[in-house]
């Protein structure tokens, strides 16, 4: 620290994340960036349900109406182009939006400073208000960072929560991607089962059942990937996470704001390029995942405890 630097928090006290988080000011930012995700997820819904339909309605058709197969092709292709031009363009930009006011979020919560090279110029005010507005029931996002911080000092208290968002995440991404694929493989298997019991040729196999369910394929083989990409750049701030947090967990106070910004930019480059977990997933798991960061968080905490 420099002669005359000045700190947000008083050297040793705590930045009072958990009380702090509930108040009107950050609690409108988490609401507004919530919606935005939800929106970009309603996007990503329609484009999926649209694969889902002409996957499911595929087998149908090629028993009841087996003279559409040309059209039913022309179908798919158009949706294919659709869904990944239109639909994830109204899906990203609502993704740029709820991220920006995230990051804005955390950075006010936490107490670090914004970073204009890496997430641009921060959202106004209007918007945030704007987006916050169409959430009436707040009582799912108290308490939004779970963990007991205790009496950690600012900014070790910013590293723990820092680490709870990277462990949750890293295990959603990972068991969202093995979902993914272990349907779009049952679903790979059962169109081959039907078209054998059927005793369909090669060539209606692929222009009847193949073609309709690529896009639904496609999707859930990318998707599954990236979930898993995502979960292993997870595993890495994770990594160095605990990497700052054991060089100082004797005294907490003493980590580098400087590391808390490079973890914090990192997470955001990660939610930028990262695929949504839904919302229904990630609320099947919200208790035992909260119940396991609270561990994993107490676990450390009294590893810098001196007693």
């Amino acid at each position: 620290m420099t002669q005359g630097q000045q700190w947000p928090v008083p050297p040793g006290a705590s930045g009072r994340i958990k009380e702090r988080q509930d108040q009107p000011e950050h609690l409108n930012r988490l609401l507004a960036y919530s919606h935005l995700y939800k929106t970009a997820l309603r996007w990503r819904r329609v484009k999926t349900w649209g694969n889902v339909l002409l996957a499911l309605t595929a087998p149908l058709f090629a028993v009841f109406l087996p003279g559409s197969t040309g059209t039913r092709g022309a179908v798919a292709a158009v949706w294919l182009v659709l869904g990944r031009t239109v639909l994830s363009g109204l899906e990203r930009n609502a993704t740029q939006s709820a991220l920006d006011i995230q990051e804005l979020y955390d950075t006010k919560l936490f107490h670090l400073p914004w970073n204009q090279a890496v997430a641009g110029r921060p959202p106004v005010p209007d918007d945030v208000s704007s987006a916050a507005r169409h959430i009436r029931n707040r009582g799912p996002y108290l308490d939004w960072y779970s963990i007991e911080l205790g009496d950690t000092p600012w900014p070790g208290d910013v590293l723990l929560c820092q680490r709870q968002s990277a462990v949750w995440s890293r295990r959603d991404h990972h068991a969202y991607g093995t979902f993914l694929a272990i349907s779009g493989s049952a679903w790979a298997l059962s169109i081959v089962i039907f078209a054998l019991v059927r005793d369909m040729t090669l060539l209606t196999f692929l222009v009847a059942l193949f073609l309709p369910s690529t896009p639904a394929l496609l999707d859930t083989i990318e998707l599954a990937q990236s979930h898993w990409q995502q979960s292993t750049k997870r595993r890495q701030v994770e990594d160095d996470i605990h990497d700052v947090w054991d060089e100082h967990q004797d005294r907490p106070g003493d980590v580098p704001v400087q590391e808390c910004r490079r973890l914090q930019d990192a997470t955001y480059l990660l939610r930028r390029d990262g695929p949504p977990v839904p919302n229904w997933f990630y609320g099947l798991r919200r208790r035992e995942t909260a119940a396991v960061t609270n561990d994993g968080t107490a676990t450390l905490r009294s590893s810098s405890d001196p007693t």
